[in-house]
């Protein structure tokens, strides 16, 4: 099977980055939904952990966190989301490793905050209101950038859409665009913003895939940089080069006088003859 997840439903085993993830997002969406429900001015806290399009420069974090949250009003945001990334999540990190998920979805969420921020700045201020929202919070763009990587990693194999639907990876991959395209026109319901889905999408092509596109064009650019710098090494090793001299005082060879021949001419002979032979 090559380690292609097939159609089944069965439950995959999640590694340490997802579980984390997950029991993190869990948390947040039920102590928010509890403070929010039972707690005098619980949701004063939801505000210091969202992303605000209007002022992204303080508070650093809520690039990270926005993508944490899921709405207090409904438990079928948090569930939904948690299923999207238990599922496709964990084949991933089990080919990927943990690390490289846990960037993955980090990535996801900053790049898909990026494209909310960008589109506010670029829209009139006459735009619809979607355009410009005052807040924007939730994994929206992690779930699309995780769909996107695995229907690249896992073209050829099959998930349940909805847990009911067995499609292929490459249509899984369609489907999630053609979604993307959906929020834009049927924006209720968005609180991840309805242009973050996009910023998913575009973490999947860049950062999916094994080697990822990302890692491609930065291995080119460094093997390009390795081999001039090597060329312009042996360029200037060939230019270096200076035609040895040898020295004027000594010839290039010398007889050394000695050996056999010289021993025994210089040799006393004996007195006895007899110990000639």
């Amino acid at each position: 099977m090559n380690g292609r997840p097939t159609a089944s439903f069965a439950f995959p085993k999640p590694g340490p980055a997802l579980t984390a993830v997950l029991v993190v997002m869990a948390a947040t969406g039920l102590l928010t939904a509890l403070f929010a429900a039972w707690a005098p001015g619980g949701l004063e806290v939801f505000p210091w952990l969202v992303f605000l399009p209007g002022r992204p420069a303080p508070m650093l974090w809520r690039w990270l966190t926005s993508g944490l949250l899921t709405s207090p009003e409904s438990w079928s945001h948090l569930l939904f989301s948690m299923l999207g990334l238990y599922f496709l999540g964990a084949p991933l990190e089990r080919r990927w490793g943990s690390w490289r998920l846990a960037r993955f979805l980090a990535t996801a969420v900053v790049l898909g905050n990026l494209v909310v921020l960008a589109i506010d700045r670029a829209m009139p201020l006459t735009a619809p209101e979607r355009f410009h929202p005052a807040f924007v919070f939730g994994p929206t763009a992690a779930i699309t950038a995780v769909a996107i990587a695995w229907a690249r990693e896992y073209s050829e194999s099959t998930v349940q859409l909805f847990l009911v639907v067995p499609v292929r990876g490459i249509v899984l991959f369609w489907v999630t665009i053609g979604f993307c395209v959906l929020d834009l026109v049927y924006p209720a319901g968005m609180p991840e913003g309805v242009v973050a889905p996009f910023g998913g999408v575009l973490a999947g092509l860049l950062f999916g895939g094994s080697p990822s596109l990302f890692r491609s064009v930065w291995l080119r650019i460094r093997l390009a940089l390795l081999r001039r710098k090597a060329q312009g090494a042996a360029s200037r090793d060939v230019l270096a080069m200076k035609p040895s001299r040898r020295r004027a005082s000594s010839p290039p060879l010398r007889v050394v006088s000695g050996g056999l021949e010289e021993v025994l001419r210089k040799r006393t002979p004996p007195k006895d003859k007899r110990y000639l032979n």
